[in-house]
């Protein structure tokens, strides 16, 4: 039986055969598809980290053996969209991926309060399987109410053997819907 790498390493050891030179030729070309309202810009290194934890409850990370990311990223005054994507050497292993993410990420929900945060925000932040546009995954959402609301979204997705990161920031309640839009042009781009 061949080895299937699991694409979170918080409680498994990498595994190789992840990441596939190959795949979609137009990955890069699906990824930056425009986001309305928003304008290209340079994305930072993916976020190894899917979120912070507890004190004591390792945070899932992505298996570093995914190499390096087709990425893109948009923003504008408020608000970030980066998208990060990478193509698997086969759909199973983008499915251990996504499968591994989604047993390690209910720990994101015990996450303490951000130091930066003001004293006496209520942070909410809720871990929810998502599909939607032939994708399928988990979405980790971060709401800080208050007079400067903040909302923050981590989605990681698959379809077929593509693994597709979106975090997103801003100040939008409904930011979880620019998400969906973009995947959903990913998705029509990849077909």
């Amino acid at each position: 039986m061949a080895a299937v790498a699991l694409g979170l390493t918080a409680c498994t050891a990498t595994v190789a055969g992840t990441a596939s030179r190959g795949g979609p030729a137009d990955l890069e070309a699906a990824l930056s598809v425009p986001v309305p309202g928003l304008r290209p810009v340079d994305p930072p290194p993916p976020p190894w980290q899917l979120c912070t934890t507890a004190p004591g409850t390792r945070a899932p990370r992505l298996d570093p053996a995914l190499g390096e990311p087709v990425a893109a990223g948009h923003a504008d005054e408020g608000t970030t969209l980066y998208a990060y994507a990478w193509a698997t050497s086969a759909p199973m292993v983008a499915e251990a991926i996504l499968d591994q993410a989604e047993t390690e990420a209910p720990d994101c929900a015990s996450a303490p309060p951000s130091a930066d945060a003001d004293p006496g925000a209520r942070i909410a932040r809720s871990v929810d399987d998502w599909t939607g546009s032939g994708w399928t995954g988990v979405t980790i959402r971060t709401e800080v109410p208050g007079p400067a609301p903040a909302v923050g979204e981590t989605r990681l997705v698959r379809s077929d053997e593509v693994v597709v990161l979106v975090v997103a920031t801003g100040a939008e309640p409904d930011l979880g819907r620019v998400v969906d839009d973009h995947l959903v042009a990913v998705a029509e781009r990849l077909r």
